[in-house]
C-alpha cells in the first residue's frame, strides 16, 4: 500500500488519509500480509527516492501481489508498473483519488499503459467532490484501464474515511493468496 505525499499531517491527524490505511491491515485479518512504507521526502517528494524504496520491498517478496494506492501514492504505482519490469504477478490494482497527471515532477504516468493492462482486477474509487484530484482523471483511467470506477459523492480526497469498508471488500474478493517475505 503506497500513500500519498504532502503535510505531514495529512497522515496523522484524525482527518488525515492515514485512517483507512491505518486499520485496513486489521480490517483484512491475517489472510493478508500489509506492506505499507512510509514513502521519504512527503513535502518534496522523489520518483527516484521512492523508487529506490520500492524495489527493496519487491526484493523481499515472493508470490502474489495486490497494489493499493491514495493520491501520489497511486500515480507512482501507475509509473513504476508502466516503465519497470516486474518479477511478481500483480494481481489487484486498487487506486483511491489517483490524478492522471501529477504536478510532481517526476512522476508523471507514462502514455502506454500496456503493462498495467495485463493486471486483471483494476478498481478505481475517487468522488465527485474531491478537490485535490478532479473527479475527470479517475474518468480517464476508467477509459485507459478498462477498470472499475466506484464513485462517491461526498468523501472529497478519501482523508475522512475511517474504515474503507468498500476497498476492504474488494480486496478480501480477490480470495487468499501466498506472500512470503524473505528473509535477509
Amino acid at each position: 500500500m503506497v500513500h500519498g505525499a504532502g503535510p505531514k499531517h495529512y497522515r496523522s491527524l484524525e482527518d488525515g488519509s492515514g485512517d483507512w490505511q491505518s486499520v485496513l491491515p486489521e480490517a483484512l485479518g491475517s489472510s493478508f500480509k500489509v506492506l505499507s512504507p512510509q514513502m521519504p521526502s512527503l513535502t518534496k517528494p522523489s520518483y527516484h527516492e521512492w523508487k529506490i524504496l520500492m524495489d527493496k520491498y519487491f526484493a523481499r517478496i515472493e508470490g502474489e501481489v495486490i497494489l493499493v494506492g491514495h493520491s501520489l501514492g497511486g500515480c507512482f504505482l501507475m509509473k513504476f508498473l508502466a516503465e519497470e519490469e516486474i518479477a511478481l504477478r500483480v494481481v489487484g490494482l486498487f487506486l483511491v483519488a489517483t490524478p492522471y497527471q501529477s504536478m510532481m515532477k517526476g512522476f508523471e504516468v507514462p502514455a502506454d499503459f500496456s503493462k498495467i493492462l495485463n493486471i486483471r482486477n483494476i478498481v478505481l474509487y475517487h468522488s465527485l467532490d474531491d478537490v485535490e484530484v478532479p473527479y475527470s482523471h479517475a474518468l480517464i483511467y476508467q477509459d485507459k484501464l478498462k477498470a472499475i470506477l466506484k464513485t462517491y459523492q461526498d468523501q472529497g480526497h478519501f482523508f475522512k474515511r475511517r474504515p474503507f469498508p468498500e476497498l476492504t471488500q474488494d480486496l478480501r474478493s480477490l480470495g487468499e493468496f501466498s506472500l512470503e517475505l524473505k528473509v535477509s
